[in-house]
């Protein structure tokens, strides 16, 4: 398939399934951590999490997917999600230096033209507060699930993206991206995505 390059920066859970979906939709993918022993374990096809059809869709797919722990390759990429688990604790805080560290490494390594999208959970006014500059930066709602992550991945309901101003179209390569799901695409402010995002997991 002729179309944007995708990159996934967090090789965790969420990152992982998106990315393998990704590739399954038939786009080239660019599988990013800084961890370059998960990496290489990665490029041995040892997967660091355990999910319904992953291994098999990963073999089909190989060919669109390279694994890097070079945040410089990064530059290929027309859309890079940033998708690591973020760690929550038992009174709902959430660990979010990790989260943070990989939004400013993607952020360093874009292309001018590229798109920055938030895929992690976070508290309502995150995105917002980033604002980097001369970046196009949006925040996607994901409904993954456990044991049917891959299923839920390639087939969601709908697309909720969040936006700096959710009058002014998507991004060209984003769109492109977000169509290949054959699904509802449903643009709203930064916030409301973001309280959608926490208000859906407390139903799934």
């Amino acid at each position: 398939m002729t179309g944007p390059r995708i990159g996934y920066a967090g090789m965790t859970h969420l990152g992982l399934n998106s990315a393998v979906a990704g590739a399954e939709r038939g786009f080239d993918i660019l599988c990013f951590d800084p961890d370059a022993a998960l990496i290489e374990r990665l490029n041995l096809s040892e997967l660091p999490v355990v999910e319904p059809d992953l291994p098999e869709l990963l073999a089909k797919n190989s060919a669109r997917i390279t694994f890097s722990a070079n945040p410089k390759d990064l530059a290929i990429c027309d859309v890079v999600y940033v998708a690591p688990d973020v760690p929550t604790d038992n009174r709902g805080e959430s660990d979010l230096r990790g989260l943070i560290a990989l939004i400013d490494t993607a952020a360093a390594n874009l292309r001018k033209e590229a798109v920055l999208v938030i895929l992690s959970q976070v508290p309502p006014g995150f995105t917002r507060s980033l604002q980097p500059p001369d970046i196009s930066l949006y925040y996607q709602v994901e409904t993954l699930i456990f044991g049917r992550a891959i299923e839920r991945a390639l087939h969601p309901e709908r697309t909720i993206v969040g936006c700096s101003d959710s009058s002014q179209p998507l991004s060209p390569a984003y769109r492109t991206f977000l169509e290949s799901f054959d699904c509802p695409i449903l643009p709203v402010r930064y916030e409301s995505a973001e309280l959608c995002k926490i208000s859906i997991n407390c139903c799934l």
